[in-house]
């Protein structure tokens, strides 16, 4: 038994987690899912936990808007692509109080061979809150998980070190919101979209206070907002980017082990290597 594990069951018995990845169903994101990601859920010495992609309904309408977007923000046109979202979010105003609910779907749905939960809602960046909160929904009334993960299809979680920290969370009777912290002028600090972890008290209570979950800025300011006015701070957990395999050389493989998420930017759309950062960081943190 590695030490990790000792550690681990000194706790008693691990708690069991699901992890939502956003999945989106084109390239590079796919590819990246296919080929980098998925083949790192089979790594851990811990198999404890569950992962669900979900998704929602890509039509050529949302998918042209999405890259438009996704363009503009690579191609130093920064601002204009926050203004359609800002004006898209404010569109959605009248369904604050709205949780939809996801459907199970097969792989030719998914595009991929794995769980995948299906939200009937446009595929968009300003949509993701509706989409989490579909998740969350799924996550409570379906699954008896003690901890949710949301995270990215261009990340890799340390899925050791994060049963063992949350082994050491799992009885508290406190709500838990954690992940990697960020700042804003809007909230002091927020859990990123790309690594927010959850128990079920905070997910429930998510779910119950929608109207404090602004619609016009992003799903992941939008939770902390939230949360911040319930008076619930969030804790902060270690999390590194990496935008080249050089990058992630230069950084020791102990100091590897001890962080929990990892975010891979290594490009515009059409030249991300994030696969290879991903086989490489696998191999480091799963020796």
């Amino acid at each position: 038994m590695s030490d990790r594990q000792d550690r681990t069951s000194e706790h008693g018995e691990s708690p069991e987690i699901l992890v939502g990845i956003m999945h989106v169903t084109r390239d590079p994101w796919l590819s990246i899912t296919r080929d980098g990601q998925l083949p790192s859920w089979k790594k851990s010495k811990f198999q404890n936990f569950s992962v669900v992609y979900f998704f929602s309904s890509a039509t050529k309408l949302t998918t042209a808007l999405s890259t438009f977007v996704e363009w503009l923000r690579w191609n130093k046109y920064r601002y204009a692509s926050y203004a359609i979202q800002l004006f898209l979010l404010i569109s959605f105003r009248p369904w604050i109080r709205y949780i939809p609910t996801g459907t199970l779907v097969d792989q030719s749905e998914s595009k991929i061979n794995a769980l995948a939960l299906k939200v009937n809602i446009p595929e968009l960046i300003s949509t993701m809150r509706w989409k989490k909160l579909a998740f969350l929904k799924y996550f409570l009334e379906e699954t008896s998980a003690d901890f949710v993960i949301i995270s990215t299809a261009s990340s890799i979680l340390n899925m050791d070190l994060i049963v063992e920290i949350l082994s050491k969370l799992k009885n508290t009777d406190q709500p838990l919101y954690g992940g990697k912290i960020h700042h804003n002028h809007k909230v002091q600090d927020f859990a990123s979209g790309s690594f927010t972890v959850l128990n079920r008290k905070s997910a429930a209570l998510l779910l119950e206070n929608t109207l404090l979950m602004p619609v016009h800025t992003n799903d992941d300011i939008s939770f902390g907002m939230a949360f911040e006015r319930l008076g619930i701070q969030p804790i902060d957990m270690k999390s590194l980017d990496f935008a080249s395999l050089e990058m992630l050389r230069e950084v020791p493989r102990n100091v590897l082990s001890e962080v929990p998420h990892f975010r891979l930017k290594s490009g515009p759309l059409g030249s991300r290597g994030d696969v290879e950062i991903m086989r490489e960081l696998c191999d480091e943190i799963y020796p």
